[in-house]
């Protein structure tokens, strides 16, 4: 379908966007500041100072030209023109995994179809476990996922109700490439898929400004910041004279992301990042400097994805787990920090992504869907989204499942084929603006169409970690059983909540796992599906915090079938793959949560959609549930008495010290509603909470309810900024009364015992 032109598209849209883009390309080069001297061809004699305050001018050959035609734009291949990995023939080690995997593609000698225990895929994508020792031109199977279709599960133990779609069966309509056919094809978009997403690479992408700092639909890159403005974070610190020691790790402590495991330089005061390759700084997971097209260090440090989604765990060799989500980061700390020091992108935290510290609200996609990008939507789709209020607090999914999703999200609202919106973040900025800024929404859109499968290409391939404690065995089997066969609305349990589909077990809705169910065809239509899980359950089932899905209301979801997320030239299609919640697509499906497989669980706390609940114990017994709570931070870091700041610690990450294996996640201390101060609400008898009724929502809380549930933006614009040091550690404090941040719902396992929620934990150990 051909894009609207300029003047088909209303004047609203032109404006805002319009706005936008001159304030973004007014700001040049996205900040003041120091700027480090960077020599691109390496010709240079000494280094400038680093104290030079003049704004870094891009060289002509970094500027992208931009260009209508999509074909020609090799600029934003993110990585395709790169060389492609050395062929491999399956006469050697597979360099591509560290040891051999298994799952139903690769089952051991010893494999036991009747077992109740065996060694697990732990989460991943059976088609490239596939690959293991098989050469480039071996041809892929079937996809497990592509196997949930309407009628799979009908009369099975396990139930599926949200379906795959191929988003690619027509390419060239879509415009990104189709499913990999050979083992060499998916090798080399997982080659390209890390590079986007590996911290220091070349072909590395960042926030808002694809995989080089310096083009025009990038904003000239706003949205990256100086190294000069990184390593002046900690004058916004409060309390130091001079920059503190141990000043990455405190970084890394301060916003919440583990230093990486490998080499992610920043170049320090006077280095060249090109002699020094790249700098001697080592930057946390959720930072990256970026190269410019011919892999040279361009000087500036982008966000990455892994702010959101890669957590830590400190135990025995094990480190950053890529892929577990971040129940960690405090991306809204960063960015005031770093206003105070040029960094132009901050003045987004007035619409803050989150109000506390572990969550965010980046999938607030209602603020995407305002452009269309294929044809107009109906005027009162428009003023539907503007009263759809915000999805507000989330936790983010582990990517290590996603191999076993037909859809994704927390409500199933995309399909897992539908790879372009999982790079929305990297998009250079002005490729959100849908179809109204011309050849720099498209030149954006190019990218996403490009780096989008890659991506998911490596995303899928991600491995929970095992689990790095003793299990006991027995009482392991025992869960298993329970897991899989336990009816909660048995005619003894008398169970208040309506009945799921499915057998009533856990597997119901979460999928099964231990071969004796994997290979019964009562449970499963083939054992392929084994770890799936497509189940969307309804509201009055599952009955968690609400906001999410009804902040995707019907006109949000109609909007985004004419948006550029939503695939709009496979609209009214078999396989149409716009959101997915619409009822022309859902039919008689009721709204509600799309239950995750549960590969890698004990790693992935805190839980629910919206992460109220800190452990897996209180999630099974809702009475033990606490109202407000704060997981326990790392001990302090200490300072010279000269040069005593502020220290911000975040949670503690150390498996021994910090995590209760007998409840299955983090400690925590439970906070009372007692009186702070003026300067610090985060707990205000009356007004976020009631000293009387600790479960109990004061009218004030009710009041903002409704302003946040029908305005846009509301929730995220309504925050009190942190200015005093207590405000940032009592970022840190949950508190389940707030708006989207219910811990209600899953009460369903109000009918088991205790013994019974120990088995079925102690099994979820070996997932």
């Amino acid at each position: 379908m051909k894009n609207p032109t300029l003047k088909e598209v209303p004047s609203r849209w032109r404006a805002l966007a319009t706005m936008v883009a001159a304030v973004a390309l007014t700001t040049a080069c996205g900040g003041t500041g120091d700027v480090d001297p960077v020599n691109n061809d390496n010709t240079s004699s000494t280094p400038e100072s680093a104290a030079n305050t003049s704004l870094p001018t891009p060289q002509t050959e970094d500027v992208v030209p931009l260009s209508s035609q999509v074909t020609s734009q090799k600029s934003y291949s993110a990585g395709e023109d790169a060389p492609p990995p050395a062929p491999y023939d399956g006469s050697y080690e597979d360099p591509y995994h560290d040891e051999a995997p298994i799952n139903v593609y690769n089952r051991p000698g010893d494999y036991d179809p009747y077992a109740l225990l065996s060694e697990g895929s732990r989460g991943g994508w059976a088609v490239w476990d596939y690959c293991y020792g098989k050469p480039d031109s071996a041809e892929l199977p079937v996809d497990p996922r592509s196997m949930v279709k309407e009628g799979v599960s009908y009369g099975k133990a396990v139930h599926f109700n949200a379906y795959w779609k191929n988003c690619h069966v027509d390419a060239e309509a879509v415009q990104e490439v189709g499913n990999a056919k050979t083992c060499g094809e998916l090798r080399e978009r997982f080659e390209w898929g890390g590079r986007l997403l590996t911290g220091g690479s070349e072909g590395v992408g960042a926030l808002f400004a694809g995989t080089t700092p310096y083009t025009l639909e990038g904003a000239m890159g706003i949205s990256t910041l100086t190294a000069g403005q990184y390593r002046r974070l900690w004058m916004s610190w409060g309390g130091y004279i001079a920059k503190p020691d141990n000043y990455d790790q405190r970084v890394a402590e301060r916003y919440g992301s583990p230093i990486s495991d490998t080499r992610n330089p920043y170049p320090l005061p006077g280095e060249d990042p090109n002699k020094t390759d790249g700098g001697s700084g080592q930057l946390p997971l959720m930072f990256t400097q970026m190269r410019l097209k011919d892999g040279s260090w361009s000087g500036r440090i982008g966000i990455t994805c892994h702010a959101c989604h890669s957590g830590n765990v400190e135990h025995e060799g094990m480190g950053n787990t890529l892929g577990s989500g971040s129940p960690l980061a405090d991306l809204d700390l960063f960015l005031r920090d770093a206003l105070p020091q040029g960094y132009l992108a901050s003045v987004a935290t007035l619409a803050n992504l989150s109000h506390g510290r572990g969550t965010n609200n980046a999938s607030d996609v209602n603020l995407a869907f305002i452009f269309p990008d294929d044809g107009l939507y109906a005027p009162q789709d428009f003023f539907g989204l503007i009263n759809s209020g915000s999805t507000a607090s989330m936790d983010t999914p582990a990517w290590w499942n996603l191999g076993h999703r037909p859809v994704k999200f927390a409500d199933g609202i995309f399909p897992a084929d539908a790879p372009r919106v999982d790079q929305v973040f990297y998009t250079p900025i002005f490729g959100l603006f849908g179809a109204v800024l011309g050849p720099l929404s498209e030149a954006g859109q190019d990218y996403m169409r490009k780096a989008g499968p890659p991506i998911n290409a490596w995303i899928e391939t991600l491995k929970a970690p095992k689990y790095p404690a003793e299990i006991d065995t027995a009482l392991a089997e025992e869960g298993a059983v329970l897991f899989h066969e336990l009816d909660m609305w048995g005619p003894d349990r008398d169970n208040p909540i309506d009945r799921p589909e499915g057998n009533g077990s856990c597997a119901s809705c979460h999928g099964a796992y231990s071969p004796r169910y994997v290979n019964d065809p009562n449970f499963l239509a083939d054992p392929a599906l084994e770890g799936v899980a497509s189940y969307i359950v309804p509201q009055r089932i599952i009955g968690t915090d609400a906001v999410r899905w009804e902040t995707n209301n019907e006109s949000m979801q109609r909007a985004g079938s004419v948006n550029f997320f939503g695939y709009p030239s496979t609209k009214g299609t078999e396989n149409d793959c716009g959101p997915q919640n619409q009822e022309r697509l859902r039919g008689d499906r009721e709204p509600g949560y799309l239950a995750p497989p549960l590969y890698g669980v004990w790693a992935t706390a805190p839980y629910l959609h919206n992460g109220a609940i800190p452990d897996v114990w209180s999630l099974l017994k809702p009475s033990d549930r606490p109202t407000i709570w704060r997981r326990e931070s790392a001990p302090k870091m200490k300072n010279p008495w000269y040069n005593n700041g502020n220290v911000t610690m975040g949670f503690d990450t150390n498996f021994s010290r910090a995590y209760d294996q007998n409840k299955l996640g983090w400690k925590y201390d439970v906070i009372d509603c007692e009186w702070r101060t003026w300067w610090n609400p985060a707990v205000t008898p009356g007004y976020t909470c009631d000293p009387n009724d600790e479960r109990n929502t004061p009218l004030a809380q009710e009041i903002l309810g409704v302003l946040f549930d029908n305005l846009i933006l509301a929730w995220n614009i309504w925050a009190p900024p942190n200015i005093t040091n207590a405000q940032v550690e009592d970022r840190k404090i949950y508190n389940t009364i707030l708006y989207s941040q219910g811990n209600e719902g899953h009460e369903f396992n109000s009918v088991l015992t205790d013994d019974e929620r120990l088995a079925i934990m102690e099994y979820m150990k070996t997932l």
